[in-house]
């Protein structure tokens, strides 16, 4: 789908920026902070860039969520699907699982409607330099 349909679906102006903001988020696997946008944005400050994924946020287009011991916001284009991700302790790129672990429908009579799972550990190239600096 196109920036400018969903946008224009969640009642919000097509501005260069929000079309913008859209694209970056469109193009990547993995949730974004408000810097990383910021980074790969044309001609537009940090503020506008947080005020852009609040609204985005706001009108249901993204998900907001953090990761432990972080206090940054990470944004990614919202679906009828669930993700998630193993995250590397020393550079902090954000990798994709591809399968669901979870699949137990209710835990002990409690019905489960959706689950947050973050696997941590160490990137190759990460854990390439740990054992390099361990020798």
């Amino acid at each position: 789908m196109e920036a400018n349909k969903i946008l224009a679906d969640a009642g919000l102006k097509c501005t260069r920026q929000r079309i913008n903001v859209m694209e970056i988020l469109m193009s990547v696997s993995a949730p974004m902070t408000a810097e990383n946008i910021y980074e790969k944005a044309e001609g537009m400050s940090l503020s506008t860039v947080y005020r852009i994924a609040e609204k985005l946020y706001e009108k249901g287009i993204v998900t907001k969520n953090t990761i432990q011991d972080s206090d940054k916001f990470y944004y990614e284009l919202s679906d009828d699907s669930h993700r998630h991700y193993a995250i590397c302790l020393g550079c902090g790129r954000m990798q994709p699982v591809r399968v669901c672990p979870v699949t137990a429908a209710s835990v002990d009579g409690f019905t489960v409607t959706g689950h947050k799972l973050e696997i941590y550990g160490y990137c190759r190239d990460c854990e390439n330099k740990r054992e390099q600096k361990t020798k």
